[in-house]
């Protein structure tokens, strides 16, 4: 496949992976967050995120929702209801001229004690230049709020915990092997650009219908969430993993 250079925040990433038909169904319509396209993806979706093109942590990131008679914006645990689209969009005018945001399809997260989940799979090289999944961690979303992320107060948790009233037995180990796989293919078409990184973080919802959508792969992804574990063979693996030359 030919190769095509994009820059690589959020959107640049997407773009990148969308090419390739072995990920592509696997990842949530992602869009330039003009006027537009707002516009176009509430009315095909009714939900939506808007997130920072190359922002990190959960920060600065908003749910927009379109109801029978108003517009929804959250972020964080704040909410505030417009009665038109334009309104909504005029009280995120100077937001969406003064940094690059994309729009994202709202999942219909899976949820844990009626709060929402996501994945995180960190894949690295091993001594072979072959990537390799070295830990699988579940994020669960703080009570009321929209993102799952551990430094927006999400809590990291062994994601056989969080999946244990969804799934039982071999099915559940099957499923996280599954997730496993999922992240090592994603990680495995992005070096096609990244030809040079060791690691990546790649960060999986699961919808009500346990369909995994690939979020946003992390090219830096921070490590210290597996520390938060009381089971710490996994951070362990990943810091030497982290170590390794090559």
């Amino acid at each position: 496949m030919k190769k095509v250079k994009y820059k690589m925040g959020k959107l640049g990433k997407h773009n990148f992976m969308k090419r390739y038909s072995s990920i592509s169904k696997y990842l949530p319509d992602t869009q330039a967050a003009t006027k537009s396209k707002m516009i176009e993806m509430l009315g095909r979706y009714g939900s939506l995120y808007l997130k920072p093109d190359e922002g990190t942590g959960g920060r600065g990131i908003y749910k927009i929702t379109k109801t029978d008679k108003k517009y929804i914006l959250k972020g964080g645990t704040a909410s505030r209801s417009y009665d038109s689209f334009e309104e909504l969009y005029r009280s995120l005018h100077n937001l969406l001229v003064k940094n690059k945001y994309v729009v994202q399809k709202s999942i219909d997260l899976l949820k844990h004690n009626k709060r929402p989940l996501d994945i995180r799979v960190m894949v690295q090289t091993n001594r072979n230049r072959q990537l390799v999944v070295t830990g699988i961690i579940g994020r669960l979303a703080k009570a009321r709020k929209i993102v799952t992320n551990f430094h927006s107060g999400g809590t990291p948790l062994p994601i056989e915990t969080l999946l244990q009233s969804h799934l039982t037995g071999s099915k559940r180990s099957n499923y996280i092997k599954e997730i496993g796989k999922l992240g090592k293919q994603a990680s495995v078409v992005l070096r096609e650009s990244y030809r040079r990184n060791k690691a990546f973080g790649v960060d999986i919802a699961i919808d009500s219908n346990l369909k995994p959508w690939i979020l946003e792969i992390n090219t830096r992804p921070d490590m210290s969430i597996f520390n938060a574990l009381k089971n710490k063979t996994m951070y362990r693996k990943i810091l030497r993993y982290s170590k390794l030359k090559g």
